[in-house]
């Protein structure tokens, strides 16, 4: 009855899975990996392809940017794959 009050479900995790269930990997590692790819390709840009400063990190903003809603479609992907894989070794399906 706790558990209802404080508005959370039943198993304690926010998104309803039961305890042992994998994770959903967080925004702040979708952000993480999305800096890193930028990074990596404003020097890919930059030093192997000889742009200007400017436009190599023109373009790896660009990535940056289209890296974040990637990322966040291939985690759900993976976290549903994820359980899948889980429930299929606990049993549930």
């Amino acid at each position: 009855m706790v558990a209802a009050e404080a508005g959370e479900p039943a198993s304690g995790r926010k998104d309803g899975l039961p305890k042992g269930a994998p994770k959903r990997a967080g925004m702040k590692s979708v952000l993480v990996r999305a800096g890193l790819a930028a990074a990596i390709f404003f020097l890919f840009m930059y030093y192997l392809n000889g742009d200007s400063p400017t436009t190599a990190f023109s373009y790896a903003l660009i990535m940056g940017v289209l890296m974040v809603p990637l990322g966040m479609v291939l985690d759900r992907v993976a976290h549903r794959m994820a359980v899948r894989r889980w429930e299929r070794r606990m049993g549930k399906r």
